[in-house]
Parts: structure tokens; sequence; C-alpha cells
């Protein structure tokens, strides 16, 4: 079976490293290794990158803009070159333009749609009356391609499955939650905060106002005795706090060991990546409930999960409940193990091998 995947990120010109991202990274040379012919077909980035030198076949396609008509009339050409059993569209940008592409003409060949997010989250979070209306416009322009190329859409969780559902009215929604990455530590017993060193609370995501990256510095001033970390990278310039520190991107397990808290502060968020993986080790999470974040972390409230109105204050008071003097218990050692078995690498692969077999049996 020959899946094609289409990809490109930030259509309107910015450029990111999110969870959609890491998907492919991950995902598609598992694929590989179960036997799928993999082609990738993403913009010339970080993304390529890592695929490049995981093995995967990878050719350059990405759009130049929000609306590129080349880019649909290329993403059709190859489809007519490599004849593919399914097309695989991440992020909004490729699902518009594979729609438009492959239109009325390709409806042979499966199309599979995941967005990553809500655009309706995203328009109700939106800063300006200017940022909501191109969201507006985007929802729009999303469902009238669905009606025009109807095909098979993934959520990333129950939350953006019933936007679709019910804000959408899309039928065919089928749920495959995010996974833990492919390689991940087991959950360790982890000692509490030491009496002669500061409590260390992390962020780790996109910079930008829709991770909620902009609370930061406010947070960071209302606990001067805690240090931060803020692991990421993005376009939102953070104000100076001497307790507040900007490390860049790194490796999500080693970064989650240093800290004794995860701050996760979002206004838009479809699942919470990052709250599973520190969860998924024990460590205790101060989060904003948004969207997937309240099902994510659900099953550890109160004990490896706390929620918080997205307010300096709100967190604060949070966090010195998260990182109080809190033995490590069964209980806590327990809840992680069940957030690695319910979310494993393995078990995602075999759901999106098993659908993309499905809409392909479907198709012939």
């Amino acid at each position: 079976m020959r899946v094609l995947f289409v990809c490109t990120t930030g259509g309107s010109g910015r450029r990111q490293l999110g969870g959609a991202e890491r998907f492919l990274t991950e995902m598609l040379p598992a694929l590989a290794d179960r036997g799928v012919d993999v082609v990738a077909a993403t913009g010339d980035d970080e993304v390529a990158a890592a695929l490049r030198t995981a093995g995967v076949r990878w050719l350059p396609l990405a759009a130049a803009g929000r609306v590129d008509l080349g880019y649909a009339r290329r993403i059709r050409a190859l489809v007519d070159e490599l004849r593919p059993d399914v097309v695989s569209a991440h992020l909004l940008s490729a699902a518009m333009h594979a729609r438009a592409g492959l239109g009325v003409r390709g409806r042979r060949t499966p199309l599979v749609v995941t967005l990553h997010n809500s655009l309706w989250q995203y328009r109700d979070a939106a800063g300006s009356l200017r940022a909501k209306a191109a969201v507006q416009a985007n929802i729009a322009t999303d469902l009238m391609l669905r009606r025009l190329r109807p095909h098979a859409t993934v959520a990333v969780s129950a939350f953006e499955a019933r936007e679709l559902r019910v804000r959408g009215r899309v039928r065919d929604v089928r749920v495959i939650t995010n996974p833990l990455p492919a390689i991940w530590p087991e959950a360790t017993d982890r000692p509490g905060p030491a009496p002669d060193e500061p409590v260390r609370v992390g962020f780790l995501g996109r910079l930008e106002r829709e991770k909620g990256a902009d609370l930061l510095p406010a947070v960071a001033a209302a606990l001067p005795d805690v240090e931060f970390l803020v692991a990421g990278a993005g376009d939102l310039p953070l104000a100076a706090r001497p307790n507040l520190h900007l490390i860049g991107r790194v490796d999500a397990a080693p970064f989650l060991h240093r800290i004794h808290c995860l701050l996760v502060p979002s206004r838009v968020e479809a699942f919470g990546r990052s709250a599973l993986e520190a969860m998924s080790l024990g460590v205790p999470v101060v989060h904003s409930g948004v969207g997937g974040l309240a099902e994510v972390t659900a099953a550890g409230d109160g004990v490896l999960a706390y929620r918080a109105e997205p307010t300096p204050a709100a967190m604060a008071a949070a966090v010195r409940t998260a990182t109080g003097p809190q033995a490590w218990d069964e209980r806590r050692r327990e809840l992680a193990r069940e957030y690695a078995t319910r979310h494993s690498f393995a078990g995602c692969v075999d759901d999106w091998l098993d659908l993309y077999r499905t809409v392909s049996r479907a198709a012939g």
C-alpha cells in the first residue's frame, strides 16, 4: 500500500514545529517499517530533514501562500504520477489544497484529512476582529471544500471531533488521539523539591499568544522564588524577568525530568501533547483546561493535573498547589503508567495503519 502524505506548515508564511510536524517525523518512519510505501511531500524544513535522515522518501512540495493554485495543481500531478492508494493531508493549508487539487476528477483516490486543531476554537480565541474574520473565512472555505470533495476526517481528540460534528456538521470523523513519542522513558520515582533549591516550573511549546506564552512573565513575577524554564520558539517576545529563562528548543524527556511542574496556559489546544508527556513521567501539570486539555488531563485531576483559569494569579496559585510537599505515592505512579499505556506509540501506529487500509479497501 502506498500513502502520499502532504503537509505545508504555515500557509501564510509562518513556519512552526508543533504536534502535526512531530506526528509526521515520528509516524511516517514507523509506517514505513510496517511495510507501507510512504511518500512525503512537504516543504524543505526541519520536518523534511528528519524524514530524509530516517530514510523516508521525500519530495519538495509546499504552498507559497494561503491560496496557491499552483500548489493544488502540483498535488494533483503528483497523485497522477505516483498513483497512491491513499492521500493523507495534514494541517489546514494542505487539506484545502489537496481537496481542490483532487476535486471531482480525483474522487477515486481516497483522501484522509487531519487538521490537528479546531478552527472554531482559534476563531473564539482570536485577539482582534480582523483575526476572527480571517479564521471565519478559513472555516467557510474548509466547509465548502469538504462538500466539494468528500473524504475521511481524523480528529486528534474527542473535543476536536465534537467541534467538527456539531459546529461543522461533518459526518465521517474518526478519533485517533496523539501518542507519546516512539522512544520514551518510563516513569520513575521523583523526589520532591530539595529544601535548598528553587522549584522549577517549565513551559514547553510554541511561544505564541494562542499557547498562553504571553502570561509567563506575569506568572513568574507572581512567584519570584520559583525558577521558570521556557523551552520552545516562536514570534512572541517575552518580557525579561530574573527568574525566567528562555532555553530554546529542547528534547522533551530530559527537559521534563528537570522540572517539578509543567505550565500549559493555552488558549487554543486540540489535544495537549506536552501535558500528556509530562503526566506519563509523573510530572504534575498546571493547565487552562481549554479544548482537549480537559480531556487528556481528566484522569489525573488533583494528582497529576491542576486546572486554573488562564490568568497570572490563578496560574500562580495552582503552581503553588502542584509543587507543594507531596510524596510520590502509588497512585501517582499508577496514573503515570496508565497514561503511558493508553497513549502508546505502537497502538497509534496500529490505528493509523488500520484506517489507511480501511479507506483503501473501500475505494477499491
